[in-house]
């Protein structure tokens, strides 16, 4: 009796999870989508691209397998569970690939963006300008509640170009691997669940006989 009690608690529980995991595909393919498509806008480069490709099909899967798991767990299928949990490994792998390319990559975009505009953004700091007269227009400080520095009478930010670009890089860099460390903790505890399901349906289907 316990077991089969324990068995319903497992399989509304398992059928929770991947519905949380369905939707947990759903935003983060929507993300990847929307970072790709708007990739000015978050600053990416061409090296962070391959990365943002993986994690869309990661996202891609995710909502496939996630069905697949609600399907599995609310009717008791244990080829649907074994094909979840097959397909959660391959995931989990392929997040790893995107921990490691980000970590390479985002090296690598960095020392592109320093070779690209090392002539225009050589100032490192806004004394390095030497006076006001040759300092571009697009430093000018429009928002006085943010660091500001005075020049030769004129407001300029006081945060370099190459500092700004940098910083951006990294938040983009940040976001994308914090996406994919959520999804491997969603990932194992799916492999937990569905594991102990299959094992409780072998058990239960022994029992029967």
């Amino acid at each position: 009796m316990w077991r089969v009690c324990m068995f319903n608690v497992i399989k509304y529980l398992l059928f929770t999870f991947n519905l949380l995991f369905f939707v947990g595909g759903i935003i983060i393919l929507s993300f990847s989508i929307h970072m790709k498509h708007n990739k000015a806008d978050y600053q990416m480069t061409d090296e962070l691209l391959p990365a943002l490709n993986l994690l869309i099909i990661i996202g891609a899967v995710t909502l496939i397998f996630g069905f697949l798991g609600c399907c599995g767990a609310f009717r008791e299928n244990r080829c649907l569970l074994i094909l979840f949990f097959v397909g959660l490994v391959l995931m989990l792998c392929m997040l790893l690939a995107v921990g490691a390319l980000g970590a390479i990559t985002r090296t690598e975009a960095t020392q592109e963006l320093v070779m690209e505009h090392m002539e225009q953004l050589l100032p490192l700091r806004y004394l390095d300008w030497g006076n006001a007269t040759v300092v571009p227009d697009s430093c000018n400080c429009t928002d006085t509640s943010r660091n500001c520095m005075v020049l030769d009478e004129r407001e300029i930010y006081s945060t370099p170009c190459m500092t700004y670009i940098m910083t951006w890089l990294d938040k983009v860099s940040d976001s994308l691997m914090g996406i994919a460390f959520g999804s491997g903790i969603l990932i194992i505890l799916g492999m937990i669940f569905s594991l102990v399901l299959i094992n409780s349906c072998f058990f239960c289907s022994k029992e029967t006989f």
